[in-house]
């Protein structure tokens, strides 16, 4: 039976009695790209572990380093650790570490001065089953990401299933939708594919707000190449409420290329007007038509 809120999709992808060894087995509704699991999505795992293993409740600072993608529906082995306040885990495939994060107390971040979206913009395509943007997912967000030539964000009224029983939302909300905007971000600078590398999150607030609209976003002059190369780039975005108050902010490392786009833009050039996936892929777009 398909979980029906985020909590106990949560209950059910991780097995994990306490400090040591447990197992991963996200189901389906939790990926991104077809069959892997959503970036932001283990980073909330790695959450959702800490504080199975004690972690107090309160603003905190999520890590996370996907070196290879996560499967769904595979029994994959977990190894969760929690000292001096900092909670870890790591997802193992055979000898192989797929992801890796941590949970730390966050001590003080300066609220700084955050950008939340224009009046106005393009519909970037949405997904099928993506839990942030998949239009068919039941447990996703369903979010429709908007960008112009300033920056990308997605305003949301959350759904019943990113709620706790009381009402507030589900923590996991902070680094899916963060993660979804930055991935935007990064492909639309870097104009190719590709998948999310890193992500430093962090949680202003001990709870999220029981009820009305967030939003996530960032501008385009906040990202920034990481490597000589120009493979990797580092977007900084906020999350917080409709009134402009930050709840959370991020620093997402997005790595690109020609390899992601071969396979990533047929998907999208089927999802969207022609004119708008030039302006978003001009090189892929001239490779794909």
């Amino acid at each position: 039976m398909a979980p029906e809120t985020i909590a106990r999709a949560f209950e059910q992808a991780l097995h994990l009695p306490g400090a040591g060894a447990g197992r991963l087995e996200a189901p389906r509704l939790l990926q991104s790209w077809p069959g892997i699991v959503h970036g932001g999505c283990l980073v909330a795992l790695v959450d959702a572990a800490a504080a199975r293993l004690g972690r107090p409740p309160g603003p905190r600072r999520l890590e996370g380093r996907l070196t290879a993608s996560v499967p769904t529906e595979s029994a994959l082995v977990i190894e969760a650790d929690h000292a001096d306040g900092t909670a870890g885990l790591t997802i193992w495939q055979g000898r192989h570490i797929l992801t890796s994060g941590s949970v730390a107390p966050l001590d003080g971040e300066a609220p700084g001065i955050h950008w939340w979206g224009g009046a106005g913009g393009l519909t970037l395509p949405m997904s099928e089953d993506c839990l942030a943007c998949g239009a068919r997912n039941p447990l996703g967000l369903q979010v429709a990401l908007v960008f112009d030539d300033e920056g990308v964000w997605a305003r949301v009224e959350p759904r019943t299933p990113w709620r706790l029983h009381d009402g507030r939302l589900h923590p996991a909300l902070v680094p899916v939708l963060l993660d979804e905007v930055a991935w935007w971000l990064g492909a639309l600078v870097m104009k190719e594919g590709g998948l999310t590398n890193r992500l430093a999150i962090s949680i202003l607030e001990a709870d999220l707000p029981a009820d009305g609209v967030v939003v996530a976003a960032g501008r385009f002059d906040r990202v920034t190449r990481v490597d000589r190369k120009g493979t990797f780039w580092r977007s900084e975005l906020a999350l917080g409420t409709a009134a402009g108050k930050a709840l959370a902010t991020a620093s997402i490392i997005f790595r690109g290329g020609p390899e992601y786009s071969e396979r990533q833009m047929p998907y999208f050039r089927s999802r969207a007007p022609l004119e708008v996936f030039r302006r978003m892929f001009p090189s892929p777009a001239l490779r794909a038509t």
